[in-house]
């Protein structure tokens, strides 16, 4: 733990310090050494997966073949065709090549290649042709279908055989463009070579025949409607010329030079009307100047102004009614004119339009004849090539996902251990020196412990005993510890076997050595020794000597004092003085005194007698003993004063033990690994 100094900028207030757990730094060589001792499940992983992926490859996979075939956009106008009239072609622009792309995986034009090459007859398209086997993947499935929703399976009609086989088509189907070209690349995947060039070059053949159709009906429809326009605009311009010629006819209509030369008339007529009324004016003037009385020269002068001025009244009168019929046919030709130049200029203007129209239906005839696909193949597929499964790529992937996932379980399987399996990690985690590791002892019966020691002496067992009795009395060489106490943090973690087995060593030495089962909750002697159980309360009110109590198993070498249970609770019979005295009585008689007592954490005993014991041995079972309650049992002592010796790692499997970071001692680690 680290300690960071108050900040104001915390805002914490009423503390002056914040404890926070340091962050170990990662041990990549330890993190290796892990890995390497779990290889062999990380290799078995791999060789797992291996052996699966090797088993869908080559046994359970169907070998696909690709064929492609190359298209390309022609990009140029065609010469014979009139580009103003042409119909459109494809567009080069990306959003009109990946329009092409989504066309030619169109189901329009699935169906077309499913058609022309019967794709309904080839089981490897319609799998309606292969009868489901019952206990198959996809029989099972149907038969849970069709019993969760109540319904039997209806066999598909043959539209839905299209549908599923069009469906199925697509799926072997990859259209790509290829960048930064007007390419494009047809790709057909199928289980049979010569079926993918024919899926591929069907589908091209479709797309190419499928653009001319598409410009044929599209330039027919424009045929229909320009014939139709052509026709309505030739009846229109025979109407307008009938009416020109009806209006020439019926108002005799001339041109404007007739008009004009009628109005040339008109301001003549004019004119002279003017000037006869100037002579009328004059005639009328000189006739007014004669007198009443006239002379016979002057009456003849008179009477011929009189007949001027008469005649003149005449050709005024006649010039103004020739006026009038000049004006009105001036007008009447005016207007006629003006209707027949509008009649022929509508005229003018539908047959402009009527032979416009009649050009471009011309045209658009012969252009029915001379289109042709805005694409066109390159490159036809030939006999598709080996595509998948690709078999070293899966093994290969296979191997690299099985050796990952080992790697993870590895180190899940140690991050997730509780065990301790190193007595690096005991010491670390106890703070106390290991006395010696005892490996597990693979026999049948607990009995055969004593046999097995005395048949072999030096083997792995006997010399772990020999380490944790060197240990024990050289811990603290001044003073060499006369009862030694045996215990564990729970039940089951090998105690009492190396109980047994140290007073077995030390009776070997020639030591008077005193056994004691102070575990009378649940004794087990009986098992191990040929003892017998009797009561302690008569020993401790002095009712029976030592020596009628305790029981000799000539092949300990060393006295036995079993357990038996009784009515009192255990504790309070170790708490009392006459166990204390009883224990002094003890040190006096023996050279040693092994208290094999019951687990620190389910009972308080331990606690009690630590107080009579001058070394404590606390056993913890290779990897199956919590970490948590190795902590929890040291703590339980440490509370009341006793002080542990040292640990034992018990019941160490020696050949998993070199996975877990176990030293290798060369040739007297073989042995000592041998039981």
């Amino acid at each position: 733990m680290v300690k960071l100094i108050n900040d104001p900028a915390l805002r914490i207030q009423n503390l002056s310090a914040i404890e926070v757990e340091r962050i170990e730094p990662l041990d990549i060589p330890d993190l290796l050494r892990t890995i390497w001792r779990g290889k062999f499940l990380a290799f078995a992983t791999a060789s797992l997966f291996v052996l699966a992926a090797g088993y869908y490859a080559f046994a359970v996979a169907s070998p696909q073949f690709a064929a492609t075939t190359t298209l390309k956009v022609e990009t140029d106008a065609d010469p014979l065709t009139n580009p103003e009239l042409a119909v459109t072609g494809l567009g080069t622009d990306n959003s009109a090549l990946n329009t092409e792309v989504t066309m030619l995986q169109s189901r329009h034009l699935l169906g077309q290649v499913s058609k022309t090459l019967e794709l309904e007859t080839d089981p490897a398209f319609n799998r309606y042709l292969t009868p489901i086997a019952p206990w198959s993947i996809t029989g099972i499935r149907n038969d849970l279908r069709d019993l969760l929703s109540g319904q039997k399976n209806i066999a598909p009609d043959a539209a839905a055989i299209r549908e599923k086989t069009i469906e199925n088509l697509a799926e072997t189907i990859s259209v790509q463009s290829v960048r930064d070209t007007y390419i494009f690349e047809i790709t057909a995947t199928t289980g049979d070579p010569a079926t993918s060039a024919q899926v591929a070059n069907a589908l091209a053949q479709a797309y190419l025949d499928d653009q001319i159709i598409a410009k044929q009906a599209v330039t027919a429809r424009a045929f229909d409607w320009l014939a139709a326009r052509v026709y309505d605009l030739q009846l229109e311009l025979e109407s307008k010329e009938t009416a020109v010629n009806d209006l020439i006819v019926a108002n005799r209509a001339h041109d404007a030079a007739a008009l004009d030369a009628l109005s040339r008339q008109s301001m003549d007529t004019k004119q002279r009307l003017r000037d006869v009324r100037r002579a009328l004016g004059d005639a009328e003037a000189k006739l007014n100047g004669f007198g009443a009385s006239v002379t016979n020269a002057a009456l003849s002068d008179r009477q011929r102004l009189e007949a001027d001025v008469q005649r003149f009244v005449d050709q005024a009168a006649a010039l103004e009614i020739f006026l009038g019929e000049l004006d009105s046919q001036l007008a009447s030709q005016s207007a006629s004119l003006i209707t027949l130049q509008q009649l022929q200029r509508e005229a003018n203007a539908t047959r402009v339009l009527y032979e416009t129209f009649l050009a471009r239906l011309r045209e658009t005839s012969v252009q029915r004849e001379l289109h042709h696909a805005d694409s066109r193949i390159l490159a036809p597929a030939t006999a598709g090539k080996y595509v998948a499964p690709r078999k070293i790529l899966i093994l290969l992937i296979a191997g690299a996902l099985g050796l990952t996932l080992g790697i993870l379980l590895v180190l899940g399987r140690k991050t997730l251990r509780k065990g301790i399996t190193t007595t690096d990690m005991l010491t670390d985690l106890t703070g106390l020196p290991v006395l010696a590791q005892i490996p597990r002892l693979q026999l049948r019966k607990p009995g055969r412990l004593l046999d097995h020691l005395n048949a072999k002496p030096s083997s792995a067992t006997s010399e772990a005993i020999r380490n944790l009795r060197t240990s024990l009395l050289l811990a603290d060489p001044g003073n060499v510890p006369q009862v030694i106490l045996s215990t564990s943090s729970v039940a089951g973690e090998g105690k009492t076997t190396q109980s047994i087995a140290l007073a077995h060593n030390l009776a070997g030495m020639g030591k008077s050595v005193l056994l004691v089962e102070a575990d009378i909750r649940q004794p087990g002697f009986n098992k191990y020794l040929d003892c017998t159980g009797r009561d302690l309360d008569p020993l401790l009110r002095g009712d029976m000597a030592l020596e009628d109590v305790v029981s000799r198993d000539r092949r300990l070498g060393a006295d036995i004092l079993p357990g038996h249970p009784t009515p009192q609770n255990p504790a309070d019979r170790f708490a009392s003085p006459q166990f204390a005295s009883f224990v002094a009585e003890l040190r006096k008689t023996y050279d040693f005194i092994i208290l094999d007592a019951p687990p620190v954490l389910p009972v308080p005993d331990a606690r009690i007698l630590a107080q009579y014991s001058d070394a404590i041995i606390y056993a913890v079972r290779w990897d199956k003993t919590d970490q948590r309650l190795v902590v929890a049992g040291k703590r339980a002592l440490s509370d009341v004063n006793a002080t542990i010796t040292g640990t034992v790692l018990a019941q160490v499997d020696t050949q998993r033990l070199h996975h877990y970071g176990g030293v290798y001692m060369g040739q007297y680690g073989k042995a000592y690994f041998q039981n």
